[in-house]
């Protein structure tokens, strides 16, 4: 009787490892959060990141001059440079085919092909690990390095922190947000992400780009995805909202930390990152109702194409 039970729970811990591993490529490229200080303290936020590549110290030197006369200074995080991983890494990020998934178009990174793209229908061969059509690699450090963050502020113990990207413009002052959480909190109770700006800005003509639908994945359908065009006001200062694109500022709460850590460990990227993190199921996205913090205008980005080297 012994012998079967242990033959059975060794059955069980060996498919538990094969399923759990799945997806977990990524995992291993996660970076530690080095060097951390505590420099800041706002009311009602734990701790404030910025992300920025190293090859772009000038990004984030901009970013904190507009920051500073209010008193906040955010800790640097050094972010995984896209460009800089290997075929290997990156076809070991990439979701892989399964039986049961959908075949659609998607880029692959063979090892073959001298680190350039393959664009063909997702699972077509089997060794590459796939992302949604036309994803770069610099788009994938982007993954990379808010995935470390949260990775860093769930090991912390935050219960609610404040990150961003080193492409922000200031438009009003940001110590009214430790009062806006306030008021947000009173008015819905549990949130899980706050969005400082209305939407992201074209980064040419500086309109709106709005989001009212989602991009597919070959592994999961999300539910109810009429939810994605819906926006409701909320009160005078926020709205809430099913869907947007950009990431450049936004405070999390620890129950939206926890959400995406756990549908990103279970699933892998394959989307960018903003249009990855909507689709999870139960996430509570707030806006405000007007920017305070927002994405600069003519900005330069790596995500399509390399940084400058030094």
């Amino acid at each position: 009787m012994n012998i079967i039970l242990n033959a059975r729970m060794l059955k069980i811990s060996f498919i538990f490892l094969c399923f759990s591993s799945l997806f977990a490529g990524f995992e291993n490229y996660i970076k530690k959060a080095e060097g951390k200080t505590y420099t800041n303290k706002i009311r009602n936020i734990d701790f404030i990141y910025m992300i920025n590549l190293d090859k772009r110290p000038e990004k984030f030197e901009k970013s904190c001059k507009q920051l500073y006369p209010y008193g906040i200074y955010p800790y640097r995080f050094s972010a995984v440079n896209g460009w800089e991983l290997t075929v290997e890494a990156i076809n070991d990020i990439g979701l892989k085919y399964k039986p049961g998934m959908v075949r659609i178009m998607s880029t692959c990174y063979p090892p073959d092909y001298n680190g350039q793209p393959r664009h063909e229908l997702f699972g077509k061969d089997k060794n590459c690990g796939y992302f949604c059509h036309c994803l770069a690699p610099g788009t994938i450090g982007i993954f990379l390095s808010h995935i470390s963050v949260l990775q860093d502020a769930y090991d912390s113990g935050y219960e609610r922190i404040w990150v961003m990207e080193d492409d922000i413009e200031v438009v009003r002052n940001p110590n009214i947000i430790p009062d806006l959480i306030d008021e947000l909190t009173f008015l819905v109770g549990d949130w899980d992400m706050f969005f400082t700006d209305v939407d992201i800005r074209n980064n040419s003509t500086g309109k709106y780009v709005p989001c009212k639908g989602y991009a597919k994945r070959p592994d999961f359908v999300p539910a109810n995805t009429k939810r994605f065009h819906k926006k409701k006001r909320i009160g005078k200062n926020f709205r809430k909202i099913g869907a947007r694109f950009g990431a450049t500022s936004i405070i999390y709460n620890r129950s939206g930390i926890e959400k995406l850590l756990n549908f990103f460990k279970k699933y892998g990227p394959f989307l960018p990152y903003d249009m990855d993190n909507y689709i999870v199921n139960g996430i509570k996205m707030y806006t405000v109702s007007k920017d305070i913090i927002t994405n600069r205008i003519n900005a330069p980005s790596d995500n399509g194409t390399p940084p400058p080297d030094d």
